[in-house]
């Protein structure tokens, strides 16, 4: 099945910031990637639970998950990771990405490896998406 996106992106609206740089570096090395201000107008009067959870389960090769201390507190962080950890176990595949600073996700086994966002440079995660 092909599909939309290579990658993307679940992250806590506190880490905006950081996560825009990482998108705008994985976009210019033209990698296709779910960021949602660059789909505002895909997204303007959708039903966003409904749409989100279809981009999270089936619209992507990979999911990154920025996991830092807001993202279990957030209802739309929950629903991307729900969405994205469904996936993963009906199809058994590698597709969750986490990202995070050593805080642990409900249904993340720490058997998954992980990148350590407090020892990686933004601007190392667009090259690791190249060689994927």
């Amino acid at each position: 099945m092909i599909k939309k996106y290579d990658v993307v992106l679940s992250f806590a609206s506190e880490n905006r910031e950081y996560v825009r740089a990482v998108a705008i570096n994985l976009q210019a090395a033209s990698i296709k990637v779910f960021y949602d201000e660059f789909e505002q107008v895909n997204l303007w009067g959708k039903n966003l639970y409904v749409h989100l959870d279809e981009i999270y389960r089936n619209e992507a090769h990979f999911c990154v998950m920025f996991i830092y201390k807001h993202y279990l507190r957030k209802t739309w962080t929950n629903h991307e990771r729900k969405s994205a950890q469904a996936r993963a176990f009906k199809r058994e595949e590698d597709y969750l990405l986490p990202a995070n600073d050593d805080t642990e996700i409900p249904g993340l086994l720490p058997t998954i490896g992980y990148i350590n966002l407090k020892k990686l440079h933004l601007t190392n995660l667009d090259r690791l998406f190249r060689s994927l």
